[in-house]
């Protein structure tokens, strides 16, 4: 699976749940500056709990993530029961996505002239 990246407002963050003694989540929400804003929820697990600390509610932030499924029988009623996680993996304040320079990208006029004596001594 590819490497997913979603952009956002962070707008909630939860306290940490240690689920039971040898895994812990901690859970907030993001959302996104679309046209119809969505609101996404991920967790953090285990050792990266704390990497929403270094982030304030209302911080544009980027969130790295993975798509994380699992099945569970619910033997009471006999059926299946399905559950999406986004396991969200890396975090980074949305500015620092940019390169390491304050230099702008090049745009279309910053790139040379093709040597034109050259480009038409193609044979099609």
């Amino acid at each position: 699976m590819s490497e997913l990246t979603l952009e956002g407002k962070l707008v909630a963050v939860f306290e940490k749940q240690q689920v039971t003694d040898s895994f812990a989540k901690r859970e907030f929400v993001v959302e996104t500056d679309d046209q119809y804003p969505q609101t996404i929820k991920f967790e953090l697990t285990q050792n990266k709990c704390d990497a929403i600390d270094d982030y304030k509610v209302g911080d544009d932030i980027n969130v790295h993530f993975n798509v994380r499924g699992r099945k569970w029988h619910n033997a009471k009623k006999n059926e299946d029961v399905y559950f999406v996680t986004l396991n969200a993996w890396r975090l980074e304040a949305k500015s620092s996505n940019q390169t390491g320079s304050d230099n702008p990208p090049p745009s279309e006029n910053d790139i040379p002239p093709v040597d034109d004596g050259m480009a038409d001594d193609l044979p099609f």
